[in-house]
């Protein structure tokens, strides 16, 4: 770091409330590591910010110093987008404030604030936020990029629950985006990801539901997944909203709840979530429990923060990481015994796949609504590739590709981006939004974000001066 270089890192110092940290500073590495194992970046500087005044400051710096920015939420991006070599990490993560109003019921979140502090605090007052299905993951990437989870058949994605937003911009304004200010850029950020400023709050609509759920997970042998498949696909569609079904293959893990003898055995479950009165909720599940004749079933009423971690254990931080996923619009013989094939050979013991039916709520918005393109009933089917030793990731991670080449032959490209990995030589973007919707997002990043100084996101460059006008 040459003189003028740290003059001006001391001076970025001064102006922040929160922290800065360089490669001299002894907390560099564990500021700059991410959930992903495989990702391993080194920026120049780590702006922990503790407001929008230091977001400001760093962005400001960034400019002066003619750094690239990566802007880190929960640090959760599977991608890696909330890091960069060489450049400024906008570090998010000291801003986790969670206020809730329950007489209107919202809840203002910052944009550093995980999953497990929204509900904790909307919790307190009987609400919840949809959101997605790991505590950790973090609130700002998942709402960006659309925010599927447990309770969006109910309520719809994250980003639908969204009311307004406060952001930086580029030029270091603070400007709010809701339909009745900066609509444009409203229907942006619902959807549009991290492309066109840093935001630094949230403001959701929260919905009366806990504080107890019925959730667990009923499984059968994996060689029964074909059947298993069906009897999801057949009856998902009479179910009540309030009712969550994925379909997970994965080796039973070592957790409480999961009987010892069956641990590590490859299985096929109903992982059940139900968010209505729980005397409702057993005659709900009831066909799902008396289907064949399962090796575990483990469903129970339990609070909704308990249900939202049940995942944690099984997708923890220091894990290499390669994910892929894919809409499927028809789910019949072929789709089936094509995903029952990949889940019964898992490439290692951490890996898992879900099956998510994307229906109900989230289908009933509009498809110009917001910039989530994808409004369809369809299949999504997830893979979590995972393993501990990077000696694993050649093999491993040939094996996800593999796999997602043989579900794409089935979808049209579209995928959930806050499930995919880098994938050089595939355009995922566009395969998720059409060229209407890219030419929408393409105006707003001009006028928000003309020199696309904010790429390490699933990018949309700017459109062209004379095409912004």
């Amino acid at each position: 770091m040459n003189p003028l270089h740290s003059a001006a890192v001391e001076e970025l110092r001064a102006a922040l409330l929160g922290e800065v940290i360089t490669p001299a500073d002894s907390p560099y590495d564990a500021a700059r590591a991410v959930f992903n194992a495989m990702i391993d970046r080194r920026p120049a500087v780590i702006a922990r910010c503790r407001g929008a005044a230091d977001v400001i400051a760093a962005i400001a710096f960034a400019r002066e110093q003619r750094l690239p920015i990566a802007v880190r939420g929960g640090g959760h991006s599977i991608a890696g987008h909330g890091t960069c070599d060489d450049g400024i990490v906008i570090d998010l993560s000291l801003m986790r404030g969670v206020h809730v109003d329950p007489e209107r019921g919202t809840a203002r979140v910052q944009a550093g604030a995980t999953l497990a502090d929204v509900d904790r605090e909307t919790q307190v007052h009987g609400l919840a936020v949809p959101s997605g299905q790991v505590s950790e993951t973090g609130i700002a990437g998942l709402t960006l990029n659309g925010g599927m989870g447990m309770l969006q058949r109910k309520y719809g994605l994250t980003c639908d629950n969204l009311l307004s937003a406060e952001m930086v911009t580029l030029d270091c304004e603070v400007v709010t985006a809701s339909a009745e200010q900066n609509p444009e850029l409203f229907w942006a950020l619902r959807g549009g990801g991290g492309n066109f400023g840093v935001v630094t709050s949230f403001e959701y609509r929260a919905h009366p539901v806990g504080p107890m759920m019925l959730a667990g997970m009923v499984a059968y042998p994996v060689e029964q997944a074909v059947e298993v498949l069906r009897f999801l696909r057949d009856t998902i569609s009479s179910t009540p909203d309030e009712l969550s079904t994925d379909v997970v293959f994965l080796r039973v893990p070592a957790l409480g709840f999961f009987p010892e003898e069956h641990r590590g055995r490859p299985v096929v479950g109903f992982f059940l979530r139900y968010s209505g009165p729980l005397d409702d909720g057993w005659d709900v599940i009831r066909p799902i429990r008396e289907f064949g004749t399962p090796l575990i079933d483990v469903v129970e009423p339990m609070p909704l923060v308990t249900v939202q971690s049940m995942l944690d254990p099984a997708n923890p931080r220091g894990h290499q990481q390669y994910w892929t996923s894919e809409f499927l619009p028809r789910f019949g013989s072929a789709e089936i015994e094509t995903v029952a094939r990949i889940g019964s050979d898992l490439p290692s013991p951490e890996t898992v796949m879900q099956v998510i039916p994307f229906d109900a709520q989230p289908t009933r918005i509009e498809p110009d609504a917001t910039a989530f393109s994808h409004r369809e009933e369809s299949w999504l089917i997830h893979i979590v590739g995972q393993w501990h030793d990077p000696a694993e990731n050649d093999r491993c991670r040939a094996w996800v590709k593999e796999s997602g080449a043989a579900l794409r032959a089935f979808g049209s490209g579209a995928s959930y981006l806050n499930l995919l990995s880098e994938e050089p030589g595939t355009d995922r973007v566009t395969g998720f939004w059409d060229d209407a919707r890219l030419r929408r997002l393409a105006r707003v990043k001009a006028q928000y974000d003309p020199e696309n100084l904010l790429r390490f996101n699933h990018n949309i460059p700017p459109a062209p001066a004379e095409a912004g006008q």
